[in-house]
């Protein structure tokens, strides 16, 4: 299912599309591409916007897991314990070009709980 949301950014409204993720329990994922045209050594920057169930102690940052396939953004959040609440958690990274990753894999803990092929291009 996918729903969009317009976002206004120096004056200019963009569209990004939320994509459910593979778990019930993970409401709302946000993933899109920001051009920068100021920045002559890179293309822009990626944004990993999502809510997750994490254990109330741990630290709920993206940890960037470097794998086999280089064209994944593969990105792990600590799991879900037993005492558990919903955060809010945000990615970011600069990248040289516009096709640097195809697809992301997030997991929680060592469980996949989303992958996603649709990046949003904002220009």
């Amino acid at each position: 299912m996918r729903s969009s949301r317009n976002f206004l950014i120096a004056g200019t409204v963009y569209l990004a599309f939320m994509i459910n993720a593979i778990q019930q329990n993970v409401d709302l994922w946000e993933i899109w591409i920001e051009y920068d045209q100021f920045h002559p050594e890179y293309f822009g920057t990626i944004y990993v916007h999502g809510e997750v169930s994490v254990d109330k102690n741990a630290n709920s940052s993206f940890t960037k897991i470097t794998g086999t396939n280089r064209r994944e953004l593969t990105l792990q959040i600590p799991g879900k314990g037993d005492d558990f609440n919903t955060r809010e958690v945000v990615y970011s990274e600069p990248i040289k070009n516009l096709n640097q990753y195809t697809s992301i894999a997030i997991y929680s803990g060592n469980e996949l709980i989303g992958r996603f092929n649709d990046i949003e291009i904002m220009i």
